[in-house]
């Protein structure tokens, strides 16, 4: 018997289809398992990467401030630092200290400007709301926020009873009745300092982003050797080309877009909020902020952010004061749309204005309104990468087009 096995193994037809068997077997079994295990592999791959997102998150927040602080910690060292640091050492060792010492400073200067601009928004914020901003006990100013927001509840509700008492009216009743609701449960002093101590984590990991994004900043050199050596250990150098070369793309268009319409969004909510508060709407500066948010969004962004702004002037002046502070709105859209759009972010995405369209629909259908921020983007860098294809696949079509050297040498000599 023994023998007999061995002589049909013998066979190397017979050995290599036997082999060949047994592993389509398996892997058919085990693409069986993952169709039939699908749901649990997905939720045990999301849980696994929620997991290392967590552990990582101080390195992810230091990342994303480094990269969009870097601009603007290298625009003061080269203009501002260069001008009070301007007779340097030539000693090598002295010159690299002080370059670094002024680095240092170049990034605390860029970190307190960035806290007064966000300290300078919540005063605008608070002074809108209370009235005059005082440095009061969290129950009094959790108190003033509740007494405004509420003040308009009245008037809300009176118009609402004015509707026909159809569906129309039913749901604006029930969405009035939940939002007073979530605030008697939210807007109070024990829910601020659970929601308080609940960031405490969150808290945490924002300073140690911040502390890892300082060293990003300051040692930016030596990183950016250390990503060069890693590519050159673990590519060729073909290979190494192409993904410094994409990359250099992304950076290039993710800079300028990102930066840019953050800028630009800025720029939006603060004459936004002006413009809202001359016409006396009440709940300017936070309509105006949310204009500028929504503006990022292409096309949808400036209606989205039309839609309270006409809400909260219908609701509290009528409905010619809906119309004048959507027609306040627009005007700054236009300003923004034909000077400063242009001039802070410009067609940095390089898409058509039809895939940008298609790309923020299907964004905002699959996944919201945050899915529609990053659509561009997301669809710049696809487009990066389609490009480069495209490009890969003329070119090997063009090589495999072209006659060999010695037959285009017989065609010149049979021509001539």
């Amino acid at each position: 018997m023994i023998n007999k096995v061995k002589d049909i193994f013998k066979n190397a037809l017979f050995a290599k289809w036997g082999v060949f068997c047994v592993i389509t077997a398996t892997l058919l079994y085990v693409l069986f398992l993952i169709i039939t295990n699908f749901d649990d592999l997905i939720a045990l791959a999301w849980s696994a990467l929620d997991s290392l997102a967590t552990a990582f998150s101080p390195l992810l927040i230091g990342l994303v401030i480094a990269y969009l602080l870097s601009p603007l910690v290298e625009t003061i060292d080269r203009r501002l630092m260069t001008k009070v640091f301007f007779k340097l050492p030539t000693d090598p060792v002295k010159l690299e200290r002080r370059k670094n010492l002024r680095k240092l400073i170049s990034i605390l200067i860029t970190f307190l400007l960035i806290l007064a601009l966000i300290f300078v928004l919540l005063y605008a914020f608070a002074v809108m709301i209370i009235g005059n901003f005082v440095f009061a006990s969290m129950q009094v100013m959790t108190q003033h926020l509740i007494d405004y927001i509420l003040a308009h509840e009245t008037a809300i509700r009176s118009w609402a009873q004015n509707l026909p008492q159809d569906m129309l009216g039913e749901r604006i009743n029930d969405a009035l009745n939940a939002f007073t609701g979530w605030l008697t449960e939210n807007l109070d002093t024990t829910a601020i300092v659970q929601f308080v101590t609940g960031l405490g984590g969150s808290i945490f990991n924002l300073l140690i982003g911040i502390v890892v994004s300082i060293y990003l900043l300051k040692d930016q050199r030596f990183f950016l050797n250390l990503w060069r050596k890693f590519l050159d250990l673990t590519l060729s150098r073909k290979a190494n080309a192409a993904v410094t070369e994409t990359l250099g793309e992304i950076n290039g268009v993710l800079a300028l877009f990102i930066r840019g319409a953050l800028l630009d969004a800025l720029i939006v909510a603060i004459l936004s909020s002006i413009g809202l508060s001359l016409i006396g709407l009440d709940f300017a500066v936070f309509i105006g902020f949310f204009a500028g948010i929504a503006n990022i969004i292409p096309y949808f962004g400036p209606i989205l952010g039309m839609v309270p702004a006409f809400i909260v002037g219908l609701f509290t002046g009528g409905l010619s004061h809906g119309i004048f502070a959507v027609v306040v709105l627009l005007i700054i859209q236009q300003i923004d749309g034909n000077l400063i759009y242009p001039k802070v972010v410009g067609a940095s995405t390089g898409l058509h204005p039809l895939f940008v369209l298609l790309a923020v629909t299907v964004a905002g259908y699959y996944g919201g309104i945050v899915w529609m921020i990053v659509a561009v983007p997301i669809a710049s860098i696809l487009q990066i990468f389609i490009l480069k294809w495209v490009r890969r696949m003329e070119g090997r079509k063009e090589a495999a087009e072209e006659p060999p050297a010695g037959e285009a040498q017989e065609v010149q000599e049979v021509a001539g």
